[in-house]
Order: structure tokens, then sequence, then C-alpha cells
């Protein structure tokens, strides 16, 4: 493989690793999910993608090339230093800054492949396909948990291997013999943005993928396309007539994602399973228009670097704009259209896809071909590897419950804390769990699959509620038999969407029904009509459920209420009790947090007894775990 790929994509695996520390680091460190308001952090993220715009002023005086390697040096050395932060502010800031580095390789790469022969623009792109398909197999192998999260020898030597394989290529490319420029139209590197935007949402999201399909051979699946549609965007009219083929095969892909929530079901909201193999097309349709975004042009290395920041100054706001919808309650289905749109204007008209230097096409076969083989063998033999723990069996003397808030996966500092929420969990030995802020995948998080990780950990069932978009809402875990699964939409309200996830068990020789759920009220006060709609709506999937089970009902989760503030006897009909009334104080946020506020919950129906109360301060997530024991009353 050319130096110039290998190099792009060697930087893009790192690019996407910090990406993927920087973004969640924004929202648990510098946003305090939630407590900084969305412009200063969107300010605050700007500003790390507008750091490439000083050197597109300089390229007349700095060579772009030169700059472009010793800004990828820096970047392979501070991804190195970052498995040293261990969280908190250090995290934050170095990741800040490595995306500022990784911002200028690409745009300084972007400008060199119109000056220095070195580094093609036909290469660059197929490059950044290569490295978006290293990185999706990496996190697939990984189990969606990055390197950045891992502790051990095996993940120390893991983590140099990206940044020695770009001090190595960059070497060898500064070395090479300069030769005549071949640059691609300007316009083409505003692909970049809807690229990255697109492959990091959905068609190179490996937590997406094993979301729909419901099993990390799902995400497999979607590795192997990744590293097959390298061969796709070296040579895009191989395999398509024109731009236009691919581009209508996303816009269906898009259209497919859009509705398939909206399909009655048993639990709407979420992805069917068949929506799988509109999600595996996309990858190989986007590395087509990556191919075809490679369309010869002339020498105008400064119109090219403005328009390459552009392109990644695009992605940051499209990523904003996409997740600051569900706070705000505002549609975002559109966002991705946009994005295609945007994506149509960077390669149409008149694209022409470079040709590939003769003989390597040859080359890249083999290689690529090597690599996806591969690819399936680290890919399968992973989540094979990966055993989770025993079933738990329910204790004769109840039912434990248990529900926690789990703050997408994150600890209070800004780590990826599912290994230690489900070690928490498991201290609680908790025969059924209700979770909530449950993340299957968004980009803005990391693209983790939160549920699947502690379902294994702990070995037990996952059903899943989605409660704002098919990726992001609550979920109940089980080992027991299951007889039933509904989902309930609740009235919108607060910042993000919220509902009702029923589940009925065998328990003791009769049933009993968990709901598992996160009210969202605006305001917080029943005397707000929208709280009042939602714990109203609420009541009435408790006793609907009761009415059509028989069976007792225990609600469970993040109510957003102080206990004083739940209506509970006589309410829609049914009298409920608060499962820890006998035990005051019982703070349910962590610490850490400085509140002692109880606004997750436990209610049960008048037909269990509650003992056994536990709230453990642990600050794997804002909110503490808490847990219960249910009996039948005599």
């Amino acid at each position: 493989m050319h130096q110039g790929r290998l190099v792009t994509a060697f930087g893009t695996v790192l690019l996407l690793d910090v990406l993927r520390v920087f973004l969640p680091s924004l929202i648990t460190l510098f946003g305090q999910a939630g407590a900084t308001s969305p412009e200063l952090m969107g300010a605050y993220a700007l500003a790390w993608f507008l750091v490439p715009l000083p050197f597109v002023a300089l390229a007349r005086r700095l060579p772009p090339l030169g700059v472009a390697l010793a800004a990828g040096a820096a970047l392979a050395v501070g991804r190195v230093g970052l498995q040293f932060t261990q969280g908190g502010d250090p995290q934050l800031y170095l990741a800040s800054a490595l995306v500022g580095l990784g911002a200028v390789w690409l745009v300084c790469t972007a400008m060199a492949t119109a000056v220095d022969g070195r580094a093609t623009g036909h290469g660059v792109m197929v490059g950044l396909v290569a490295g978006l398909a290293a990185s999706t197999a990496a996190h697939t192998a990984l189990g969606t948990v990055d390197l950045v999260w891992r502790e051990g020898p095996a993940a120390w030597v893991a983590v140099f291997v990206a940044p020695l394989g770009l001090l190595l290529t960059a070497a060898r490319a500064w070395r090479a013999t300069p030769g005549d420029p071949a640059p691609i139209r300007p316009r083409g590197w505003l692909a970049l943005g809807p690229l990255l935007f697109l492959a990091g949402l959905y068609t190179a999201n490996p937590a997406v993928a094993q979301t729909i399909g419901g099993t990390p051979f799902a995400a497999v699946a979607l590795s192997v396309v990744a590293v097959l549609s390298v061969l796709v965007a070296a040579n895009p009219r191989r395999y398509t007539p024109n731009p236009l083929l691919p581009l209508a095969v996303l816009f269906a892909i898009l259209t497919t994602l859009w509705l398939a929530p909206l399909l009655p079901g048993e639990v709407q909201g979420t992805l069917p399973a068949w929506s799988l193999a509109a999600l595996l097309l996309g990858q190989p349709a986007l590395a087509a228009c990556a191919g075809w975004a490679a369309t010869a042009g002339t020498r105008a290395p400064i119109r090219t670097g403005l328009l390459a920041a552009s392109g990644l100054l695009l992605f940051v706001v499209l990523v904003f704009v996409f997740y600051a919808a569900y706070d705000l309650h505002a549609p975002n289905d559109h966002v991705p259209f946009v994005a295609l749109a945007v994506l149509a204007a960077a390669i149409l008209p008149r694209a022409t896809a470079v040709r590939p230097t003769p003989g390597g096409g040859r080359t890249l076969l083999r290689t690529t071909t090597a690599a996806a083989a591969l690819t399936l063998a680290a890919t399968v033999v992973a989540p094979i590897a990966r055993t989770g723990a025993p079933a738990s069996e329910s204790g004769a003397e109840g039912l434990r419950v248990a529900a926690y808030n789990v703050r997408m996966g994150f600890g209070m500092d800004g780590r990826l804390s599912v290994a230690e929420q489900a070690d928490a969990l498991r201290a609680l030995d908790a025969d059924v769990v209700a979770l909530s802020e449950v993340d299957r995948g968004w980009l803005l998080n990391g693209g983790h699959d939160g549920l699947s990780m502690l379902a294994e950990r702990l070995g037990m069932t996952a059903y899943w509620g989605p409660a704002d978009g098919p990726f992001w809402g609550d979920a109940v875990l089980t080992s027991l038999p299951v007889t039933e699964v509904r989902g309930h939409a609740l009235p919108a309200s607060g910042p993000t969407g919220a509902q009702a996830l029923a589940v009925t068990m065998e328990w003791a020789d009769t049933e009993v029904s968990v709901i598992a759920t996160h009210l969202q009220p605006e305001g917080y006060d029943l005397a707000n009509p929208s709280a009042s709609d939602q714990m109203s709506a609420l009541m009435l999937v408790a006793e609907e459920t009761r009415w059509t089970t028989r069976a007792p009902v225990v609600i469970a989760g993040d109510l957003n209420f102080e206990p004083e503030e739940l209506p509970l006897e006589g309410w829609s009909g049914g009298d409920y009790q608060d499962a820890f009334a006998s035990v005051r104080p019982f703070p349910t946020m962590a610490a850490d947090t400085r509140s002692d506020q109880q606004i997750d919950h436990i209610l049960t129906s008048d037909d269990l007894v509650p003992s056994d109360p536990a709230n453990p301060d642990v600050p794997h997530s804002d909110h503490r775990p808490i847990a219960v024991t249910l009996s039948l009353a005599e």
C-alpha cells in the first residue's frame, strides 16, 4: 500500500481514538452531565477544530507535509500519554489538545497533496477509509471498550501499535522522493465532515450494529464489511457506475434507519433486526463516496486547507446539532440527511474518480483480503473469548430488585466505568436490575454498547426500552424466565424522552412485573402539568400491567422526584408504597455530586413487602445503585 495511505490510515485510527475520549469527556467532565450550558460546550469543542486555520494561512511559509507529519508525531506521542491520565481534568485537556493536533494533521495532509507528490489526494481518501475500517475492527475486538479505559500489560502493549505505526510510516513518507503533486478538487475535502459523522453515527459503529442485530457477531459482520470497503474507495468506478448510486444507497439507508423505529411492535422505538442489512450496506456506499471525492483537481493549497478545515468544523457542528436536539427536545431526524446533502455537494457534479496506480490495485486487493480475513478471525474470537459471569439464581428469601442510573456508563472521573458498575450491581446480589440512562452506541459518548457489556458481566439477559431514539433509554436485566415484555411511551417533557418498560417474569410460583423507567419532567414539580402528565401516565401503565398480568408490580428507576412528591396512595386506582419509606435519609446521588437527593426509587404494589434496603456510595455514576428485597405479603 502507498505510504500516504498507510500514514493516513494510522493517523485516522489515532484521531478516532482520541475523539472517543474527547467527546464523552466534554459531556461528563467539562459539561458535568448538563450543568454547563450547551452553548459553552459547543464553543469549547469548536475551538479545537479551529486550530488548523493558522496553519492554512501559513501554507506558503511552512511546508504542509512537514507540519502534518510533525502534528502526527505529536498526536502519536500524546496518545500514549493519554493512557497515563486516569480521568479527570488531565484526561479532558490532553484529549482536547490531541483532537486539535489531529485536526492540524489531517488538514495539513490535505494541503500537502496540492503541493507535494509524497502524498496524493486519492491516497489520503483511501487511507481515511482504511483507518475507519481498522478502527471499527479494533473497537469490535475490544468489545467497544477502548484501550484508554483498559488497564494491564496487554492494554499497554496494544496502545503503542498505532502510534508506532504512524511514526514509522511518517518517517518513510518524509524520506521519499517528492514527485509531481496529485491533488483533488478542493471541494472534495468538504466530504471529510460527512464521512466521519455518518461513519461514527451509523455505518462504522459496531455498538449500533450489535444493538440492532442483538449479537456481537453483527459487529463482526460490520467490521469485515468495513475492511472490504477499502477496495471500493480505491476504485469506486469498478463498483459504482457514477457517484449518484452510492448517494442514493445512503439516502435509502438513512430513510430506513429513520422510519424503522416507528413501526409497531412490543417495544416501539427499537430497530428491527432486518435493518442490520441496510446498515451493512452503508460503509461500502460511504467508501464509494470517498473514492468519488478524489476527483483530480488543480494546485490550490490554501483553498484545499480551508475546505478541509471546513469539513472538520462541519463534523463537530453535525455532532452537536444531532445530540443537542435530545436535550432541547427537538427533532434531529434531518441532521444525517443534511450531512448527506453536503457530501453530495462535495462530489457532484462531474465527479471523475481517480484511476488506481497500475499494479497497485492487485497489491491493494491482496492486502485488503488478508486484512479482512484477519479481522474476521480476530473479531470472531474476541466475542467467544469474552465469557460472562454465570447467571445468578433467585434467592429463596425473596426477590432482590436493584435500580441504577448508569449515566451512559461513565463515572464521576469521566472514565468508562461499566465494569465497575457491574461489580457494584453484583455485590447487591440482585435478581432483577432496572437501568436508566443506558447508551447503546451514541457517537457523542464514544460508541459503546453499555447494556450488552453489563448483561455479559452479570450473566443476565437484557430487555431494552428506547426512550429517545433507538440507542438511548432504559433496560431490565434478569436471569428469571420472562413471559412478557411491553414498552410504553410516556408524554414528552423535559430534556429527553421517557418511556416505561414493563417486563413480566416468573418468580416464587407466581409472576411479578418490573417496570423500568426514567422520568424526565419539565420543572420536576407535580404542580407542573407536564410533570403530572408523566407521573399519571406511568401509574396508568402500572395499573394496566397489573390488570393484564394479575401479578404484583414493581416500579424502579430514576423518577426525578423526592419521596414526599410522589403520589402513592389511590393514584390511578391503585395503592403503591415506597420501598425505602422506613429508611430516612436515603440519598441516591453519589457523594461526589454533593447532593443528598433521593430521586431514584423502587415502588411496589401493596401485595409486596420490602426489606434489606441498600444504597452503596460508589463513584461509578452520578447516582448510587439502590436495591431492596421483596417478598409476598401474607
